[in-house]
């Protein structure tokens, strides 16, 4: 009962004039309900104009604090890998690497660790950036390090772990494994689940800038006729690498030597030979690089093998070699020249137009 409805009411009841003490109590009684049903209508529209009118689904705003959302929460993506799939930050913050360091680096991701050691090709980089780094050769994950560095994703080079050891990283957090055989395809896959894929086709297209920038200075300086050989040699026996294996021979302006062909033909497999130090005379190049160690070699032993070449330089067979005679033998860092990944190959840009047009003398 509203107001007006209580005061038509009262007034009527005067009109009549009864006085019958069980009617006013009657009356009494019912003037109270519809007091008490009036109370309650005004508290419901009171009630409804604080989140709405009627009609209006729209809540007003207010300043209060808003329920709490998942929004803190990383966002998750299921990334295909050498080991499967597996669920990752979409953008990780803290991630630890092992053995694929020249494609994070070169990526800029947020490393907290990494693989690297004294000799490390790598290692200046990584130290000047402040990050942890595993201190040894050994390829083996140190759990205990890596777990010390929280991080938030994993990737390791698949090389490095078999089925167990990745499962034992993927204790530690999300971890995705990848071939380095071909690094381009591999910085693709590891810029998309990183959500940085535009950034990882910068880095392609910066490196083969540099590519067509160092053989066009080649060409320029020494011709399009220049021939060149990519050996190991040691005091037992010589390694000769194939086109397959490098790109010295197809992306500088340089041709393989025709010793190359006639090796090819004989060999097993197409990365390379183990031959003879015999055969050292029939490599005719007009530049040979010579390697020695290998990638994950610490400075002591790339040193030693390279006092140790001393000895095979003294050989006749060595010095029958045309470049030798021209002083067109280059000795190489084996921890770039035997790596994969857009930082390590640019060395080896450098180093190859650095001795073909004579600008500086490589270690």
């Amino acid at each position: 009962m509203n107001q007006k409805e209580r005061a038509a009411f009262a007034g009527q009841r005067a009109k009549q004039g009864q006085t019958n003490p069980r009617g006013i109590a009657i009356l009494l009684l019912i003037f109270m309900l519809a007091l008490f049903a009036s109370a309650c209508g005004n508290s419901t529209d009171k009630s409804t104009n604080v989140t709405g009118t009627p009609g209006n689904n729209k809540p007003e705003q207010t300043n209060s604090p808003q329920p709490t959302t998942k929004a803190d929460e990383p966002q998750m993506q299921t990334v295909k890998h050498e080991y499967g799939e597996t669920k990752v930050p979409l953008h990780p913050k803290r991630v630890a690497v092992v053995g694929l360091e020249d494609i994070m680096l070169s990526l800029e991701a947020p490393l907290v660790y990494a693989y690297g050691f004294d000799g490390y090709y790598l290692e200046e980089q990584l130290r000047e950036a402040k990050i942890t780094l595993s201190g040894s050769a050994d390829i083996k994950p140190n759990l205990e390090a890596i777990l010390a560095a929280q991080p938030d994703l994993i990737v390791v080079q698949k090389y490095f772990v078999d089925q167990g050891g990745y499962d034992e990283l993927s204790k530690v957090a999300p971890t995705l494994a990848y071939a380095p055989d071909d690094w381009k395809s591999t910085i693709v896959s590891i810029g998309k689940a990183l959500g940085i894929e535009e950034q990882a086709q910068e880095v392609i297209e910066n490196y083969h800038d540099k590519l067509k920038e160092a053989k066009e200075t080649i060409v320029q300086a020494v011709g399009s006729d220049k021939t060149v050989a990519f050996i190991r040699p040691s005091d037992k026996d010589l390694q000769v690498f194939f086109p397959s294996f490098n790109f010295v021979y197809r992306d500088l302006g340089l041709k393989p030597d025709a010793s190359i062909a006639e090796f090819q033909k004989v060999a097993p497999d197409d990365w390379g030979i183990d031959t003879s130090l015999e055969k050292l005379p029939s490599i005719t190049a007009d530049y040979v690089f010579a390697i020695y160690g290998g990638s994950i070699s610490t400075s002591e032993e790339w040193a030693m093998e390279t006092a140790a070449s001393t000895e095979v330089e003294k050989l006749q067979v060595w010095k029958a070699m045309p470049a030798v005679k021209q002083n067109h033998v280059f000795k190489v860092s084996s921890r770039h020249w035997m790596s994969s990944g857009p930082i390590a190959e640019g060395r080896e840009i450098d180093d190859v137009v650095a001795a073909v047009t004579g600008k500086k003398q490589l270690p």
